[in-house]
């Protein structure tokens, strides 16, 4: 179950209770009915005594929202997606309008995988599925984050680090059924402000930004985060 999960999170920024929405909603696929143990109502339980809750856009008892949104099947092959990362990009491409999967119209999109997945219950029943994943891209000066509403960390906006350049990551998992239609899109979107915003924040804390003045526009990143150089001065004592 905790396996089968996997590949029913986001591509990017995966945290518990993204994990948790993933293990109730493939077992919900495999097992529809559970209850005669009841076993998904205690991992609610249990889950909650640490303070984790299902993601915030999951769906009633914690599960991801279907996709019950018309997509357009007609310039893909079904036989191609299960396979053919440029398969799968046409089918986001022609889709990537707001009302479909409502793509950002300047991130820079890559397929990085493409898993067909036949997953066998406890009572023998196969669920046939393929996994797709993407990624979204945004490469944007420091300066330029306020423009889509990002706070970056006050020591960023400094004169001499603004000309940093940043990346932002979104990107989904896309789930198809057997008959190639889409189920679920399972996504960190990439104008998520408050996720953008921690992770900046976590990266300029740890280091992962070069800190030191630069010439110009020119951008540089840290040869070593903290964590390396953790290591690097232990193996000098």
């Amino acid at each position: 179950m905790g396996i089968r999960a996997l590949g029913y999170c986001p591509t990017t920024d995966i945290n518990f209770s993204d994990y948790l929405s993933a293990l109730l909603t493939i077992d919900h696929e495999v097992v529809p009915d559970d209850s005669k143990y009841g076993y998904r109502g205690a991992l609610l339980a249990n889950f909650a005594d640490y303070d984790i809750k299902p993601a915030r856009h999951a769906d009633k008892g914690g599960v991801w929202r279907r996709c019950n949104t018309e997509m357009m099947y007609s310039r893909t092959h079904f036989d191609s997606m299960l396979r053919d990362k440029e398969e799968v990009f046409r089918f986001i491409w022609e889709n990537r309008q707001k009302d479909r999967l409502d793509i950002h119209k300047d991130g820079y999109v890559e397929v990085e995988s493409v898993r067909p997945c036949s997953r066998i219950g406890p009572d023998g029943f196969i669920l046939r599925e393929t996994v797709a994943e993407y990624v979204q891209i945004l490469t944007l000066r420091v300066e330029e984050l306020a423009a889509f509403g990002i706070k970056a960390p006050t020591e960023m906006l400094k004169k001499s680090t603004r000309f940093h350049r940043v990346r932002l990551f979104g990107g989904a998992a896309l789930i198809f059924d057997e008959y190639g239609k889409l189920k679920y899109q399972i996504r960190n979107r990439l104008e998520d402000t408050k996720r953008q915003e921690e992770r900046l924040a976590y990266l300029w804390a740890t280091g992962f930004y070069d800190r030191s003045t630069e010439d110009s526009n020119k951008t540089r990143f840290a040869d070593k985060t903290h964590f390396a150089e953790l290591h690097l001065a232990r193996s000098s004592t």
